[in-house]
């Protein structure tokens, strides 16, 4: 069963909202849930996405629910792989991996009930790896040498 598009929006919103003010919107924390924004592939327009995901040993892995399908993710293979996240409290660039992995063994590690709502709503589940850039997050200023 899918949900309306007017009620997907409006959560995404409110959690989005929250995770830029560092409120926590059950289950979703700076902890378990990041923002993901990519440019939109025919419109141009900034597009912003909550998803939850899985810290694995220092990695970032997401089990997209439609996995390619997802907007998000065909937004960001667009730019070759290209996108920013808002992740713990401050914009970074990243990039995209697909992963050929079984979505089922990082849902069990997951929170329980954002991998319930994954489970109920996938149609065709999909695991992406969100790499980090190395170097000055975005927003930061260069230090002055001494």
């Amino acid at each position: 069963m899918r949900l309306p598009k007017l009620v997907i929006r409006i959560a995404n919103a409110a959690t989005n909202l929250a995770l830029l003010t560092g409120l926590p919107r059950p289950p979703y924390t700076r902890m378990n849930a990041l923002i993901v924004e990519t440019t939109g592939r025919w419109s141009g327009k900034r597009r912003r996405v909550p998803v939850g995901y899985l810290d694995d040993n220092g990695r970032i892995v997401v089990v997209v629910e439609d996995g390619l399908r997802a907007h998000w993710v065909r937004n960001s293979l667009a730019r070759d792989g290209r996108l920013r996240v808002h992740f713990r409290g401050q914009w970074r660039s990243a990039q995209l991996r697909v992963l050929d992995s079984d979505p089922e063994s990082y849902l069990e590690r997951m929170n329980r009930v954002h991998a319930a709502f994954v489970r109920s709503h996938a149609s065709t589940p999909g695991v992406v790896e969100i790499v980090l850039e190395s170097g000055a997050k975005e927003g930061a200023r260069p230090r002055a040498s001494a």
